[in-house]
């Protein structure tokens, strides 16, 4: 996603992918198509170990920063709260509608090249959505 929230690319991966390989992934298809020619920066969540993100910024030649907390923020009483973190909410909206795909929540085929297809489909209602 970009920082509008609108797709950049979409990849569809088993469950058991670590999330700094789905990154890998993605980075990947976006360098190959050339979509990355204006990437400058790419935020990962704390999924994502400082040592790949590293590993990731000297390989694509962009920087992989990890976003988030690694304890949850508190206020002046130690309470949890609430912070968003700057920019990374937009892709937790972009995701959540994605998510409100009907199709998406219940791919029926049950094959990545359908959950890859109905992604696309979604991707593209949510560009064409902003665009009008």
């Amino acid at each position: 996603m970009d920082v509008t929230g609108l797709p950049l690319c979409v990849r569809v991966v088993p469950a058991s992918t670590s999330e700094a390989r789905a990154v890998e992934l993605i980075l990947e298809d976006l360098a190959r198509t050339g979509a990355d020619h204006r990437l400058e920066l790419v935020l990962v969540d704390r999924g994502t170990a400082e040592s790949a993100a590293k590993r990731l910024s000297v390989r694509f030649g962009y920087e992989v920063r990890r976003v988030g907390w690694d304890e949850p923020p508190r206020n002046e009483h130690g309470t949890k709260v609430f912070r968003p973190i700057r920019h990374a909410w937009r892709v937790e909206v972009a995701h959540g509608h994605l998510v409100r795909r009907r199709r998406l929540a219940r791919c029926f085929e049950n094959t990545v090249t359908s959950a890859t297809g109905w992604l696309h489909v979604a991707s593209i209602t949510e560009v064409l959505q902003a665009l009008c």
